[in-house]
């Protein structure tokens, strides 16, 4: 399928080390993380964006507005930015609302991302965060339901869990995230996958409260990381002579009626819309990067969709990295832009859950092909 003028064009694509240690980065706040992620994208010969638009779920309560934070930080205040709060998919709806502007002749440059660090907040505060406060039941229990309603046990997600170490551990010796990652405070790589977590700690973790399935080891792990990705119309891009790095050609966004945990099997209906809008096939697809909030979402999504695991997350997901909530959307995305251009494969799909009851879907292109 050849491109259309009328696709949005991602020009730069970076993000944060994912940051794990909790004692070591409890004092960094989400707004120093977007920051070293907006000034990254607007070094060089680049336009400044007409909207920043950034993703985060535990607001900065010191900001009103943390987007326009991140930029100030940045020195770049006077730039227009928002803030998006859409769960863990905010950092990707950040990108579909800026595809949205380009794509209607709004704005002609935009940079949208996410940014969020869980490790400054308390157990009571995260806690807090996790719990629906309608129900009073914790995200895992979704994760839970999902793996008991759907047959999916818990060996299912500790085997999962332990390819996805496998997967990160071997991403970082063929030097996978060498493009994308903006060092910070000294950090240049994911934490998560260098600890020592192994095989046998995985299967023997304990069960979380609650839950037959899910356990600290085979879910995913919170976590501070930002992610942004620069995006312009056809005309923009050339104007300044950028590289085009990836099209967005579709995307989409679904919700489910009826009970909150139903968001742990809503990713299949956005990746299925969003590929339909794109007018391709499931097996146009090269690769899937699906958020694994649980090993039973992604597990679920592969087998609704008929799509082997070895398609989805070629990298490792968030049990092997970790999960930045309002992070994760713009994270997968960026993941996403550079593997395709480093394995020269055409098409990838980027999707996240998201409670209650919802999920969201992109569908980009290489821009080599």
């Amino acid at each position: 399928m050849a491109h259309s003028k009328k696709h949005t064009v991602i020009v730069g694509a970076k993000r944060t080390p994912v940051l794990k240690a909790r004692g070591k980065w409890h004092n960094v706040s989400a707004i120093d993380l977007g920051a070293a992620v907006i000034g990254r994208l607007l070094k060089g010969k680049v336009p400044e964006p007409d909207q920043v638009i950034m993703g985060t779920f535990a607001n900065p309560r010191e900001w009103l507005n943390p987007a326009k934070a991140a930029c100030a930080t940045a020195g770049f205040e006077h730039l227009n930015a928002f803030t998006v709060n859409t769960v863990c998919n905010s950092g990707l709806v950040a990108a579909i609302i800026g595809d949205a502007f380009i794509k209607a002749g709004a704005e002609d440059c935009v940079m949208a991302g996410g940014m969020e660090n869980l490790l400054s907040l308390s157990d009571k505060e995260i806690l807090s965060l996790l719990r629906d406060p309608q129900t009073g039941e914790m995200t895992w229990h979704a994760g839970d339901w999902c793996a008991r309603t759907y047959g999916i046990s818990r060996k299912d997600q500790d085997d999962l869990a332990v390819e996805s170490y496998k997967r990160a551990r071997t991403a970082y010796r063929r030097f996978a995230f060498g493009e994308e990652i903006v060092p910070f405070r000294g950090q240049g790589v994911d934490e998560e996958p260098f600890w020592k977590v192994n095989e046998e700690m995985i299967r023997g973790a304990e069960l979380v409260e609650g839950c037959e399935t899910i356990t600290a080891l085979n879910a995913s792990k919170n976590a501070g990381g930002a992610a942004a990705v620069m995006m312009t119309n056809q005309k923009t891009c050339g104007k300044y002579g950028l590289e085009p790095l990836a099209y967005i050609v579709s995307c989409s966004s679904v919700a489910l009626g009826g009970d909150w945990k139903k968001f742990t099997i809503a990713p299949p209906f956005a990746i299925l819309e969003a590929i339909g809008k794109a007018k391709l096939y499931m097996e146009d697809i090269d690769f899937f990067f699906i958020n694994t909030a649980f090993g039973s979402v992604t597990i679920h999504a592969s087998r609704e969709l008929g799509m082997p695991l070895e398609k989805i997350n070629p990298n490792g997901d968030a049990v092997s990295i970790g999960h930045p909530i309002g992070a994760s959307g713009a994270k997968l995305l960026v993941e996403a832009v550079w593997a395709l251009k480093k394995l020269n494969k055409r098409h990838a799909v980027i999707s996240l859950c998201n409670a209650p009851g919802e999920a969201a879907a992109m569908v980009i292109k290489n821009a080599m092909f």
